[in-house]
């Protein structure tokens, strides 16, 4: 069974465009580090992130998870460099949802299977759980950084016009 691991931006942006839900459907269960928790059950998370991932997390299947971090990950925010330990830590059969270009790049020097939130919506799409387009739509609003070109190729890829 691969362990998913999630990082604070993906469980973020999949709140603000309501498609949290996504991440069980595509999933069924998810690991998330404490520290990423923490993130977002802060006051200035989103609120539907705060109310869907409430301490006792009923609404989520969710593995609360800690560990020492990587000498590796020592640059990158605490709830990045947690998610990418505990990917390591699983690294046989882990994915890493992750969008921070640092963070990436650190998880793919360590031989980590890496998706983002881009990747994430296309599955979404492909297995009919939403609307590529609109999710995309939903996005552009809040400083999600996608080229035009990035957003050109996924839909390429997914056979859209």
């Amino acid at each position: 069974m691969t362990v998913v691991v999630c990082d604070t931006s993906v469980l973020s942006y999949l709140a603000l465009i309501e498609q949290l839900h996504l991440l069980p459907k595509l999933f069924g269960h998810i690991t998330i580090p404490r520290t990423v928790l923490a993130e977002c059950l802060h006051p200035d998370a989103p609120e539907l992130l705060r109310s869907t991932l409430t301490p006792e997390l009923p609404s989520f299947a969710v593995s609360l998870v800690g560990g020492p971090n990587l000498p590796e990950t020592a640059s990158l925010d605490p709830g990045e460099a947690e998610a990418i330990s505990i990917a390591w830590h699983h690294r046989s059969d882990s994915l890493l949802l992750i969008d921070e270009k640092q963070g990436r790049a650190i998880a793919t020097s360590l031989g980590l299977q890496v998706r983002g939130l881009l990747g994430l919506l296309m599955e979404g799409h492909r297995q009919q759980f939403l609307e590529f387009d609109s999710a995309i739509e939903r996005l552009k609003p809040l400083g999600f950084r996608l080229s035009k070109q990035l957003i050109a190729d996924a839909r390429r890829s997914l056979g859209l016009p």
